[in-house]
């Protein structure tokens, strides 16, 4: 099967082409121009095409030929100035590839969403794919790739054969960027404030992302999302420090003091000690957990082990020099 991926060069898109790679399949990768291909330079056997999501006849012609396409490219800021273009990319991007690839003749397709384009249930309960989007004040990104989504399934609705995944949060190694997962990682290493949600975040080896969005090429239904998550990676801020602790062999921090001890030291002006796991100032009450169990008893995701998942990424930032 010969296999287009956009962001071929992200920390995702390489994992799934090192997948689709060792199972034989032709894989061909759409990168900017300057792009970082640290992670592609072991896999010569990539075909790149150098263009812009943008820019259609970059890369039009590189879809002739390809039984499938995964479309995993995406823009991520939250710069003011930046984000009109992360909305275009986000976008009109995703217009562009998905109907390309249609007009193409491309018979499977899959769309990477984010599990923040997912709602999260009032009373506490895990999200699933079926729940409503519901989060307050949604960042520019989210609610880009939720207009992003909303065309794949429209064109899935419309008898295109799409299917959308929702990743969880990653870890692993590779994520040279790094992405919002991993700037939580080198927080923790570089003895920085950690940036958590309170209410708790899903964690899942890349690993076993790339191999659901496999799977879900392979045996998902079109029009319908899988969330591709970990059964087990519903994790508390306490939780992931422990886990990277252990991963990484580095001592946790203390735990925040209680709301009454820091009431008490402010009225004795005595000078704040490290602030250790508490959450930065100014974070809202939200949460990224969700039950990942339609991807798993559908589509057969893997549920490879967190620790080892955190392990190899500590050990790969240790190698490139970013811990």
């Amino acid at each position: 099967m010969r296999v287009f991926v956009t962001g071929i060069n992200s920390f995702l898109g390489a994992h799934l082409a090192r997948q689709l790679l060792e199972q034989g399949h032709v894989v061909r990768g759409l990168i900017r121009e300057g792009s970082n291909d640290i992670l592609l330079q072991e896999m010569p056997e990539v075909e790149r095409v150098v263009g812009d999501l943008l820019q259609p006849e970059t890369w039009h012609k590189a879809l002739k030929g390809c039984d499938a396409l995964f479309h995993v490219a995406a823009s991520y800021t939250h710069d003011p100035e930046r984000i009109p273009h992360m909305e275009a990319v986000n976008v009109e991007g995703t217009r562009l590839i998905l109907e390309a690839a249609l007009d193409a003749g491309v018979a499977r397709i899959v769309h990477t969403s984010t599990i923040g384009a997912i709602g999260q249930p009032e009373d506490g309960s895990l999200a699933t794919e079926e729940t409503p989007f519901n989060l307050p004040n949604p960042s520019a990104y989210v609610l880009s790739k939720r207009a992003g989504e909303a065309i794949a399934l429209e064109l899935a609705a419309e008898g295109a054969p799409i299917v959308v995944v929702h990743p969880a949060a990653m870890l692993g190694p590779g994520d040279w960027r790094p992405t919002a997962s991993g700037q939580k990682v080198l927080a923790f290493l570089h003895d920085r404030p950690l940036r958590y949600l309170p209410g708790g975040i899903n964690w899942t080896p890349v690993e076993d992302v790339a191999a659901g969005m496999i799977r879900a090429l392979e045996q998902g239904r079109p029009g319908r999302k899988y969330i591709l998550g970990h059964m087990e990676g519903n994790l508390s801020q306490g939780a992931f420090i422990d886990l990277l602790a252990r991963a990484s062999g580095k001592p946790a921090p203390p735990p925040p003091e209680s709301r009454w001890k820091r009431q008490l030291r402010r009225l004795l002006k005595t000078t704040p000690p490290p602030r250790g796991r508490e959450a930065p100032r100014g974070t809202s009450p939200q949460r990224l957990t969700c039950n990942p169990r339609r991807a798993v008893e559908e589509l057969g995701m893997p549920q490879r082990d967190l620790l080892a998942a955190a392990r190899r990424e500590t050990v790969w930032y240790r190698k490139m020099g970013m811990w």
